[in-house]
């Protein structure tokens, strides 16, 4: 049973370095991004911090032409506070989730051609990317006020990123914009 564990997992990972592609991106590439958000506006102006979690994010994108990928994010993010209120304490969260649609321009080989430079396309992948979907917020206490409702909320944002690949199937990233949750994201690279 354990050579069996051992065969599923190697076969299940072995896509991850199999990698033969010459740049960091081309068509038919599908890259799996997961990491967090920093930056983002937040709840919670009373009280003493209990808990939170990072806003965490994943996008899946499947290049579509030599230029352009699509796929879809997803991203979560929670914090709790409590504070006092006369005799007791009171203790209320938000908890948000967001899920969308984004579209990224990759221009590493258009900004060599076009200015003659020299960057390293088979570890760099530049690239700008616009973001649609939702934000859903969710908020409760134990107060026995609403002091706000639930909420769902339309976003569109666009960032700039940079992939650098570290070997042929795994890399880090960094996008500075209106991204998942925050104005900065970062975090690991997977390529498939």
């Amino acid at each position: 049973m354990r050579k069996l564990k051992i065969l599923l997992i190697l076969f299940l990972i072995a896509p991850l370095f199999a990698h033969a592609q010459d740049k960091a991106y081309e068509k038919g590439e599908k890259v799996l991004n997961v990491g967090i958000s920093l930056g983002y506006y937040g709840y919670g102006y009373f009280g003493n911090r209990t808990g939170f979690t990072l806003p965490l994010n994943a996008a899946f994108e499947y290049g579509i032409t030599e230029q352009i990928s699509v796929g879809p994010y997803v991203g979560y993010a929670r914090w709790a506070y409590e504070y006092n209120v006369g005799a007791g304490n009171t203790k209320y969260s938000w908890s948000f989730l967001a899920a969308g649609a984004r579209g990224s321009f990759h221009y590493t080989e258009i900004l060599n051609e076009l200015t003659d430079g020299d960057i390293n396309e088979e570890k760099v992948d530049l690239y700008v990317s616009l973001l649609m979907g939702l934000e859903f917020r969710s908020y409760k206490d134990d107060s026995g006020f609403d002091y706000y409702d639930n909420d769902t909320a339309f976003r569109l944002g666009a960032n700039l990123g940079v992939r650098y690949l570290l070997s042929k199937n795994v890399g880090v990233y960094l996008e500075g914009g209106r991204g998942t949750f925050g104005w900065l994201n970062l975090g690991v690279t997977a390529r498939f």
